[in-house]
C-alpha cells in the first residue's frame, strides 16, 4: 500500500522539485475558514499540510500558533472530528494531510486508537513532535504495517545514531532547523549544520528531509534547499495567512513555490541521497 505522502515524494523527485509543507491547527480560524484556507493552499500548489489535533500547543510553538491552537480547539470537540474536517478539506483525493499529535493528545487516546482514527478518516500520515526518537521508531514500524506513513521529528543530535541504525526504509524526516520556537528567527548556518550532520549519519541510506522552524518564505526555503533538504515547512506564516483569508494563503504559496526549483534544488540533489 502506497501512501499519499510517498506518492507525492516520488512525483516531486521525478519533477526535480522540492516539497512545500504547511501547518495549520485543525479548525483555525473557524471550521469553514479552515476548509477554505486549506483548499486555497492545495490549489496554489502546497504539497502537504500538517494539521494539529484539538488541544493546547506546547512550548516548542510560538505565541501565534499557541493562540491559534486555542482558538481552533473551541470549534472541535474530538480527535475524530478534527480528522474528518481535515480530510474533507482536500481539493483532490491525492492531497496529502499529515496529522500532528502532541503528547497531550495521548492523554485521551492510545496510539493504536489514534492509528485507527487516522485510517477511519482516510488520513495516512502523521507526526509526533514530542515523542522521543526511540518511541517514534517503534511506532513507525507499527504504522507502516498498517499502511500509515510516519514523519519522524528530529531535533536532538544524539538521535542521529538511533535514526541511522533503524530499519525504517526511506524515512521521511522533519528536521528542526535550530533550538528555537516556531516563528523564531531563522539561522541558516545552524540549519545547514544539522542537515550536514544528518547526511553524515545516514551515509548511503535513502531518506527525505524537510526543514521547519523559522522558515518564513522564499529566502529561507532557498537556504535549506541549497544545504541539501528535500523540502521546507512553513507554519507561522501560513497560520497568519489563514487568519487573513484564502487570497493571502494563495499569495504565500505562490510566492514560495519558485524557491523549490532551479539552482537551489540542483544543489540539494548534488549533496542529497
Amino acid at each position: 500500500m502506497t501512501t499519499r505522502l510517498a506518492r507525492r515524494l516520488a512525483q516531486l523527485g521525478a519533477e526535480r522539485r522540492g516539497m512545500l509543507m504547511g501547518f495549520l491547527p485543525t479548525g483555525f480560524p473557524t471550521p469553514d475558514r479552515f476548509r477554505a484556507a486549506v483548499q486555497a493552499a492545495f490549489d496554489a500548489g502546497l504539497d502537504a499540510l500538517e494539521v494539529s489535533m484539538p488541544g493546547p500547543a506546547p512550548e516548542l510553538d510560538g505565541p501565534l500558533i499557541q493562540a491559534a491552537a486555542q482558538q481552533a480547539a473551541a470549534h472541535l470537540d474530538s480527535i475524530p472530528a478534527a480528522l474528518r474536517l481535515a480530510a474533507s478539506s482536500r481539493s483532490s483525493d491525492d492531497d496529502t494531510i499529515v496529522a500532528l499529535a502532541y503528547a497531550s493528545t495521548f492523554e485521551r487516546i492510545s496510539t493504536e486508537a489514534f492509528f485507527d482514527e487516522l485510517l477511519a478518516a482516510d488520513i495516512d500520515a502523521y507526526l509526533l513532535p514530542q515523542h522521543p526518537m526511540s518511541e517514534q521508531l517503534v511506532l513507525a514500524e507499527q504504522a507502516r504495517e498498517r499502511g500509515i506513513e510516519p514523519v519522524l521529528f528530529l531535533y536532538l543530535q544524539e538521535d542521529l545514531a538511533l535514526l541511522a541504525a533503524s530499519t525504517i526504509e526511506s524515512p521521511v524526516i522533519y528536521l528542526q532547523s535550530a533550538d528555537l520556537r516556531t516563528g523564531g528567527t531563522f539561522n541558516p548556518e545552524k540549519a545547514a549544520e544539522r542537515l550536514g550532520e544528518l547526511a553524515e549519519a545516514m551515509g548511503d541510506r535513502h531518506y527525505y528531509v524537510c526543514v521547519g522552524f523559522g522558515v518564513r518564505g522564499p529566502e529561507e526555503v532557498i537556504e535549506v534547499m541549497g544545504a541539501g533538504a528535500h523540502g521546507a515547512i512553513i507554519g507561522t506564516q501560513l497560520v497568519r495567512a489563514a487568519e487573513e483569508g484564502p487570497d493571502a494563503v494563495t499569495a504565500l504559496v505562490d510566492g514560495v513555490a519558485p524557491a523549490l526549483v532551479g539552482r537551489a534544488l540542483h544543489r540539494a540533489k548534488e549533496v542529497g541521497r
